[in-house]
């Protein structure tokens, strides 16, 4: 017997020996009605905070709590007065766990069905037969007695992959030079998955869920709030009569795979090759997301995609609309357009965008440039200070550099000593219109006069620096 298989029989045991235990049934039933299954709370929360804010339709009149399955667990169908209860998931009378069925989970749960279905990736849980209530415990689906925000909150789940695999080789312990602070996720799975740019006037006006095309093969990471681990997370983009948000959250993919990915698929500081940090690096962006008009097709980034302390505005994505019938049935389809290349709003839920140290630790340059203000004329102003370094009172060797630009496109500010060569390259990268402060640390630069230069395409302006030691 596999190590894997054995770990399934106890795992199935000890669910069993749980549900045997006299009045854990009746508890679970009492407690239910705080559960997230009974108030659908969830997309209520993520929806008010962000999305909700920019359309002004209540969540009430999109249908989206009243979500179920096609059927029940008696294979019925449901009726119109919908209400959340116990023979969503268990066969009227039948609390045996042998009643119950996966695809009664994966009947809300569309991420998951998409997961194990649609796209027919690979978990290995779910390759050695370990079905959703051999990890989650009841209180997670039935209910603990306290009402949830979100399943993201904590305490709404509580299972962990240590619950399980708590006992590690002592090799892996020795190999991991995080020290905890990374979780499991952030290795172990093979992608997360979304579905791009949901239409929001098709589930509006006719109640039709749909989105561009479920999309995988890579991972963002972030720092999840509960822990503070780094882990993995996914996002949900959406349009609306011209409107434009994008969600970012945790996320856990059902897509486990046994060995992990290794150090070079994050490290490019250890010689690997990472897509989304080299675009970062080389131009302080990354394009996650781009549409093909000439085509009508995505192309996204694939991979481990890092989500940079200034995601707000070096983190870019496409998004489209559906030009056909909102009453369409959902499915592949080329009659979608181009709306906008940036959101109109954004949010990151329970989580953090990784921290400068982190960022440093993979090989992302990152440059302190701040956004102060709208676009003016093309202009570099004076540093401040300037003389600058010890001598100046500053107590240190830094100024400030502020610029602005008035059309979005690359920017390079460089400083040159007085032969034109190039000592430092402070800022490459694309930027959108604005006014904008950079330090510039001069380091161990000797003592002398040097000019920064500014340039975007055939437009240039230059300042002259004064360095004291």
């Amino acid at each position: 017997m596999t190590s894997r298989l054995l770990l399934t029989c106890i795992l199935l045991l000890t669910a069993s020996v749980i549900l045997s235990i006299p009045g854990a049934e009746a508890r679970a039933q009492g407690d239910f009605s705080t559960s997230l299954h009974a108030t659908r709370a969830g997309k209520a929360y993520w929806y008010d905070q962000g999305f909700g804010l920019l359309t002004g339709i209540p969540i009430g009149d999109l249908g989206c709590r009243g979500c179920h399955g096609p059927t029940n667990a008696d294979g019925n169908a449901y009726g119109p007065d919908y209400q959340p209860g116990c023979v969503d998931c268990h066969p009227t009378g039948n609390f045996d766990r042998s009643a119950l069925s996966v695809d009664q989970c994966l009947g809300c749960h569309g991420r998951q069905a998409t997961e194990a279905n649609t796209l027919a990736l690979g978990d290995v849980h779910r390759d050695e037969g370990l079905e959703c209530w051999d990890c989650h415990r009841a209180s997670e689906m039935h209910g603990d007695g306290t009402e949830y925000d979100s399943m993201l909150q904590p305490g709404a789940i509580t299972s962990d992959c240590v619950d399980c695999h708590g006992d590690l080789p002592s090799s892996h312990d020795a190999n991991d030079p995080h020290e905890g602070r990374l979780h499991c996720s952030a290795c172990h799975s093979s992608t997360v998955i979304s579905c791009y740019n949901c239409h929001f006037e098709s589930q509006v006006e006719a109640h039709v869920k749909r989105a561009k095309q479920p999309i995988s093969g890579f991972v963002l990471l972030v720092n999840r709030a509960k822990d503070g681990k780094v882990y993995t997370a996914s996002l949900q983009s959406l349009s609306y009569e011209g409107k434009t948000f994008v969600a970012f959250a945790p996320y856990y993919a059902h897509t486990v795979m046994e060995e992990g990915r290794r150090c070079v698929a994050c490290h490019v500081n250890l010689g690997g090759s990472n897509a989304a940090i080299e675009e970062y690096n080389r131009t302080g962006m990354i394009q996650f997301a781009r549409w093909n008009s000439a085509d009508s097709t995505l192309a996204w980034k694939k991979g481990v995609v890092p989500m940079p302390e200034d995601y707000a505005s070096s983190f870019r994505m496409d998004f489209i609309t559906y030009d056909g019938d909102v009453a369409d049935p959902a499915g592949p389809s080329k009659n979608w357009s181009f709306v906008e290349g940036e959101w109109d709003d954004h949010h990151m839920l329970f989580a953090t965008p990784l921290t400068r140290a982190q960022m440093a630790k993979l090989g992302m340059q990152l440059t302190s440039v701040r956004e102060v203000g709208p676009a003016r004329d093309f202009s570099l102003a004076p540093n401040f200070p300037n003389p600058f370094g010890p001598g100046s009172g500053t107590g240190g060797s830094a100024t400030a550099i502020t610029y602005s630009i008035a059309r979005e496109g690359m920017v390079e500010l460089c400083v040159h000593d007085l032969r034109g060569a190039v000592v430092r390259r402070i800022v490459s990268r694309r930027q959108r219109p604005g006014t904008y402060v950079v330090e510039f640390d001069a380091g161990r630069l000797e003592a002398g006069v040097y000019l920064a230069v500014l340039r975007s395409g055939e437009q240039t302006r230059t300042r002259k620096l004064v360095l004291l030691r």
